[in-house]
């Protein structure tokens, strides 16, 4: 009986492997269980040394947005690629043991509800999950909305996203927050506008804000 039982897992994954491969998201390799990339592709990951955003509180996010990471990044975020949360996140986990050790729960950002029925799920609350899987540290993926269906940051300026993103978030439960240390979690950071906005929304309410996570930095537009 016991060896029936670590058969199956066995089995199923080889199924899993012809009817749906692993394939690395920088090649065509076929990358180890649970990982992203292949090895040689793991090795190409460029490391991000930028640990502040502004009043929002230390930044964490321990990659640059440049390939190969940018290219799981977008299909996690665009291409329907929702299982990529639990890599991506893994990738981060080994970052976030001491900023967030004193968190009481970690709060996604938000997607508007006509961006979240197009895209299907919010990628930023399947990663926050992802991130506090097998820790005592808590998601809260309603406590903020997303006021405004603002159009898509991406090629945007600077002082474009910071304008869509005034006043776009507010804190839908006050009470769950209020006294909470949280970190804020999203995919990437840019200029940090949905962040520092996010950020501005719950420590209104008196939340303590002690972090912002996210995957990679992309480097800030031209102004």
């Amino acid at each position: 009986m016991r060896a029936l039982r670590e058969a199956v897992p066995r089995l199923y994954q080889v199924l899993l492997d012809v009817l749906a491969p692993r394939i690395c998201m920088a090649c065509d390799t076929g990358p180890e269980l649970g990982q992203v990339f292949c090895r040689d592709c793991a090795l190409d990951l460029v490391q991000s040394s930028d640990t502040a955003l502004s009043s929002a509180g230390a930044l964490i996010a321990p990659f640059a947005y440049a390939p190969p990471l940018s290219h799981a990044l977008h299909a996690f975020k665009y291409g329907g690629r929702a299982d990529l949360a639990a890599p991506l996140a893994a990738l981060v986990r080994p970052h976030l043991a001491d900023a967030l050790g004193a968190c009481d729960a970690l709060v996604p950002v938000p997607l508007h509800p006509l961006r979240l029925a197009e895209r299907g799920y919010n990628q930023s609350a399947l990663l926050a999950r992802a991130c506090a899987a097998g820790s005592p540290l808590r998601v809260w993926p309603r406590a903020m909305t997303r006021l405004r269906h603002t159009p898509r940051q991406v090629g945007g300026s600077r002082e474009a996203r910071f304008e869509n993103a005034l006043n776009a978030f507010c804190v839908t439960e006050p009470k769950q927050v209020h006294g909470k240390r949280l970190a804020l979690v999203d995919d990437v950071v840019t200029t940090g506008a949905t962040a520092l906005a996010c950020v501005k929304a719950l420590r209104t309410v008196g939340a303590d804000v002690c972090a912002v996570v996210a995957v990679a930095r992309a480097a800030a537009p031209a102004k």
